[in-house]
């Protein structure tokens, strides 16, 4: 598992360092790619059991469905995103890794920051031992709200996570989960 980690976060890092050095003059393609490390903890709500607390990258890679920043809609921009979950439970223990397919609605710039909406769920292989998971498969369900500058992102989500009834128990959990990172897209003719 470490060396697959490695070799996900050298590929990225060389994919960052072509799409940094493209010329400006270019326009954008519709590929956009992403990573961003993220903090996710359980709420407390309805119950005080476990405390689950997990540290993951999320890297990325997206297509721009619709893009019209003219638009005299509130949203300018919309993407389909594959986002990786590759990380480990803190506490209790255990790893996490699986994909989510998010949808991202994007407004209009206010002072050079750009704000989006993401809504996705998606499969996750986990060993957290935990009384609110039963069995290794899970699924994460989440939607919140970010901000763009430029390549930096921040984001808050909210998430479910459980089995969908696989394996009993099947109690899940809830939490919040802050994240943060770069984006970028290709340039091409």
């Amino acid at each position: 598992m470490t060396r697959f980690l490695s070799s996900t976060l050298l590929a990225l890092l060389c994919l960052a360092t072509t799409a940094f050095g493209a010329d400006s003059d270019e326009k954008p393609s519709r590929l956009v790619f992403g990573f961003q490390v993220a903090y996710g903890m359980e709420d407390a709500i309805p119950r005080n059991i476990s405390h689950i607390n997990m540290l993951y990258a999320q890297p990325q890679i997206g297509i721009v469905a619709w893009n019209s920043p003219n638009s005299r809609l509130p949203m300018k921009r919309f993407e389909v995103i594959s986002e990786g979950m590759l990380g480990n439970s803190v506490h209790p223990g255990g790893h996490i890794y699986g994909d989510t397919l998010l949808f991202r609605f994007t407004g209009g710039a206010v002072r050079k920051i750009v704000p989006f909406v993401d809504v996705g769920s998606g499969p996750l292989n986990t060993t957290i031992r935990a009384t609110e998971l039963g069995g290794n498969t899970q699924f994460l369900s989440q939607a919140g709200f970010g901000i763009q500058r430029g390549k930096f992102v921040a984001e808050w989500r909210y998430f479910h996570m459980s089995n969908a009834g696989l394996v009993k128990p099947n109690h899940g959990f809830n939490g919040n989960m802050l994240s943060v990172g770069i984006r970028w897209s290709r340039r091409g003719n």
